[in-house]
């Protein structure tokens, strides 16, 4: 496994708060998906390269949110890269969606 991006977050709210919302809608457990809520992570994957895992942490201003994601392809590793256009402007969409993503477990719109 071997992690290709991560970017955090801010939230400004009480980490109890930012976690009741960030699980509100989670679901559980599954084939492609972990929840685990005594631990703060919600990781999903596919079946070729893809894993996201996004996890809550204590921060002395609120809750710090971290999105990371991985390449978990066991063959032909390389591929994501050529598939994905070699990530070109991939790590800017994932700062603007955590942006938009603190201001919602800030309980903004």
């Amino acid at each position: 496994m071997r992690l290709l991006f991560e970017v955090t977050g801010i939230v400004h709210a009480p980490l109890e708060d930012v976690r009741a919302r960030m699980f509100a809608d989670a679901g559980e457990s599954g084939s492609h998906r972990l929840v685990d809520r005594d631990q703060g992570v919600i990781a999903y994957w596919g079946d070729w390269w893809y894993r996201g895992e996004d996890s809550l942490h204590p921060h002395p201003e609120g809750a710090l949110v971290r999105h990371r994601v991985y390449n978990i392809a066991k063959q032909g590793n390389w591929a994501p890269y050529l598939a994905n256009k070699l990530f070109l402007g991939y790590r800017a969409k994932l700062e603007a969606s955590m942006r938009d993503r603190v201001r919602l477990l800030e309980g903004q719109s």
